[in-house]
């Protein structure tokens, strides 16, 4: 995709040293935008994407001139601080907020420490970014909005409606964007696996029934950068190239190539579904239906009603929900080599 509607552009992103901040970062670096501004509370993340940037981290005056010659800079702050997202987003043109707490089963166990990160963080984020009159914003969000039985899905929820319910007068453009799980993404599904298959462990999978929307995290920086192209304000964008798969077809394909590959033998044990696990994942409700219209790949859910002929609502029904065209073992298994995962 051609990047050069961010030449000259001053570009936040929260969250800067996660697996798909990372990868933006890596982007941008070869585009013509004038600064990029890493805000992480991770220290040692920082250091370590400096070091993987190969800025000169040892020392602060050979840190400092390598940050303006390759047009980085490191923040150390909290969502969580006001102060610290007016002082960050001066002026900046472009914020991806992609700060959260996302892992299901750490944030069902701290709901609070959610709130203040996905829900306050992200009210903090916004207003610093109207105050600072930054050009657009973009809310990195999650499948897991859409009948949400996880707090996790809950406080990203709250978080879209935050960006939705912004000052209407201000010149700020908001907008989001919708995930499903990233495949290679930290702590995901698939690394988790595979170290485990590596470690000669077995693997442990909820139920048979669970299935999720996945994309490989080229994939989801791809959406990022087109979503911040089209947007035009108040919009939902989801990627409509997403696909589909058992997580009980993966562990069986990942343990058929350990198995050939590696000598490995491994199990798969069936546990029970999880708090705030669902079988199946949603893209969009139902009642959003009528609002999305489809364009560059993406589906885009707007304020206003859009006019749709039934190839489209068919398509958009079948498409809702994740329980349509899995892949098989053998597309999974091309799927992750495609990704570089294996």
């Amino acid at each position: 995709m051609n990047l050069n509607f961010l030449k000259n552009k001053s570009i936040l992103i929260s969250g800067g040293t996660g697996s798909i901040g990372s990868a933006i970062i890596k982007r941008l670096i070869k585009t013509k935008c004038k600064v990029i501004r890493i805000m992480s509370n991770d220290e040692n993340g920082l250091y370590e994407l400096s070091r993987e940037l190969n800025l000169s981290s040892f020392a602060f005056d050979n840190f400092s001139k390598d940050m303006k010659k390759n047009k980085i800079r490191f923040f150390l702050g909290d969502v969580r601080d006001l102060k610290r997202c007016r002082q960050v987003s001066k002026d900046v043109d472009i914020v991806i907020h992609a700060a959260a707490l996302k892992h299901v089963s750490i944030v069902e166990y701290n709901p609070q420490e959610a709130y203040q990160t996905n829900v306050i963080g992200t009210k903090n984020m916004i207003q610093a970014a109207i105050r600072n009159k930054v050009s657009k914003f973009i809310l990195i969000s999650t499948d897991k909005v859409v009948s949400p039985s996880s707090y996790m899905g809950k406080t990203k929820a709250i978080a879209e409606k935050i960006i939705f319910k912004k000052n209407s007068r201000s010149k700020t453009k908001t907008s989001i964007i919708r995930f499903g799980n990233v495949l290679g993404s930290r702590g995901s599904v698939v690394p988790n696996f595979i170290k485990l298959l590596k470690n000669k462990r077995d693997i442990t999978v909820t139920n048979i029934r669970m299935v999720r929307f996945v994309m490989s995290i080229n994939e989801a920086v791809n959406s990022i950068f087109k979503s911040l192209f089209l947007m035009k304000g108040n919009e939902i964008f989801i990627s409509k190239s997403m696909k589909c798969f058992r997580i009980f077809d993966l562990a069986q394909t990942l343990i058929k190539y350990f198995k050939i590959h590696k000598g490995r033998k491994n199990k798969i044990y069936i546990s029970n579904k999880h708090s705030g696990e669902k079988y199946e994942e949603e893209l969009y409700s139902e009642s959003e239906i009528p609002y999305i219209f489809i364009k560059n790949n993406l589906f885009v859910i707007t304020k206003k009603k859009v006019k749709q002929n039934f190839k489209v609502i068919k398509l958009l029904n079948k498409y809702r929900v994740s329980n349509y065209n899995f892949l098989n073992h053998s597309q999974i298994l091309k799927y992750l080599k495609k990704c570089k995962i294996l």
